[in-house]
């Protein structure tokens, strides 16, 4: 599969662990807005940091410097003071029937609305402080401030540049996706509440190309899309082959093939199959019933273009944009995977030993990002959303062939990122 990039496009891998957006009839695209936008950039940070191209006094230079500070602070103890917030409203909203989180905020906690107000007024004096720095060029910052400003809005509405997206509530999220396990609608006041505006995009055919892979894995479609995983070639083929010419990572990362966690007396021990050198004696093959490329149309979320009309940064200007920081122009995304696994012989008896200890002490392990449990919950990601859960008793292993197999639960609500092409910040 080609995908055509640009002089400014890097490619993001992993192994396939990471769940892709969530879709379908039954999920609000509320949660999908709010997983796209969870990849968007930090323009805020860059254009609060411009460099003037004209020459400002020495006392707007410092009415810029107090203002830009005075934002920062503001808005730190706004989202400490929301925090305190969302967790009193978790305790008392019973006793509120009727009312959303909004509304109670308004009649209730008036540290938010304080919290709020004073941020207001900072951003006020910043925007003018902006104005009077930036001389003739300051329309074109403005315009970005406003644009920004209004899609954090739970309230204003900019028609074409706003939507709908969940706030970021790990115990809402999950209480979605478990409504949409069990094939049940979200009740509406779990979403009154929980929207902010996000910049607006569009993924074309998403949702219904999704909704038509659940439709035939409900009606027994088999897995007839293939991806061959060729770990030979991988180690002498470079990206800029298929048109990338560099690469980002941050290095930090170990995702062996094959690891597991086993009980051992009163204690977990470690097991990671140790692949170096052995490259020849693996190979893998992902089957799926769909698998396409969708591009993000961004619409109104085009405000990247602020880093070419303002590439350079005051000094001390903090790095808000590393390079692990890009928006994703595109995302591979798969359905209902199954992961066929072949050891040589040389191999088989350790990867056996493995199987065998996690079976029996009801531990787990994960093969190429496929978390399987045979008793043992998945220790920090138990009840993750982002990885693939494979049932243990899914997982056909025949140590005479060397032949492994694991398939994804079925039932599945969202598919699966393979991959995803980014807009590099330069």
């Amino acid at each position: 599969m080609r995908l055509d990039v640009g002089e400014h496009a890097i490619i993001l891998t992993s192994p396939v662990t990471k769940r892709g957006m969530a879709a379908g009839d039954i999920i609000p695209p509320a949660l999908t807005n709010y997983l796209v936008y969870k990849f968007s950039d930090r323009s805020s940070d860059w254009i609060d940091w411009v460099k003037t191209n004209g020459d400002p006094s020495e006392v707007n230079v410092a009415r810029m410097e107090k203002a830009r500070e005075a934002v920062e602070a503001a808005n730190v103890n706004y989202y400490a003071v929301l925090n305190e917030a969302q967790i009193q409203w978790k305790i008392v909203k019973d006793s509120f029937f009727g009312m959303d989180f909004w509304q109670w905020v308004i009649g209730k906690y008036a540290p938010l609305s304080d919290a709020d107000n004073a941020r207001k007024a900072t951003s006020v004096e910043l925007y003018e402080a902006m104005n009077v720095y930036h001389g003739p060029d300051a329309a074109y910052p403005a315009q970005i401030v406003n644009g920004l400003g209004r899609t954090t809005s739970s309230k204003a509405l900019s028609p074409g540049y706003n939507q709908d997206g969940l706030i970021d509530d790990a115990d809402l999220i999950n209480r979605i996706f478990e409504y949409a396990k069990k094939g049940e609608n979200i009740p509406d006041g779990d979403l009154v509440q929980s929207t902010v505006r996000v910049p607006q995009y569009t993924l074309s055919g998403y949702t219904s190309t999704v909704q038509s892979w659940i439709d035939s894995s409900s009606r027994g479609a088999s897995r007839d899309q293939f991806i061959t995983i060729d770990i030979d070639q991988g180690r002498t083929t470079k990206w800029e082959n298929f048109g990338f010419k560099e690469v980002s990572g941050s290095g930090a990362g170990l995702w062996p093939l094959l690891s597991a966690e086993v009980r051992v007396g009163d204690q977990w021990e470690s097991r990671i199959l140790s692949t170096s050198g052995r490259e020849n004696d693996i190979a893998l093959q992902l089957a799926m019933i769909g698998v396409q490329k969708f591009d993000i149309e961004t619409g109104g979320w085009n405000i990247p273009n602020v880093k070419t009309r303002f590439p350079d940064r005051i000094p001390d200007a903090p790095d808000a944009l590393s390079p692990k920081v890009a928006r994703i122009l595109s995302v591979l995304a798969a359905y209902d995977i199954e992961l066929k696994v072949n050891f040589a012989s040389g191999i088989r008896n350790e990867v056996d030993k493995t199987y065998e200890e996690v079976k029996s002490t009801g531990g787990r392990m994960s093969v190429f990002g496929f978390h399987v449990s045979a008793g043992a919950d998945n220790g920090s990601d138990n009840g993750s959303n982002e990885y693939i859960e494979t049932k243990f008793e899914d997982v056909k292993w025949d140590e005479a062939s060397g032949s492994m197999t694991l398939t994804a639960v079925k039932g599945q609500f969202y598919p699966t990122i393979l991959g995803a092409v980014a807009h590099r910040f330069d």
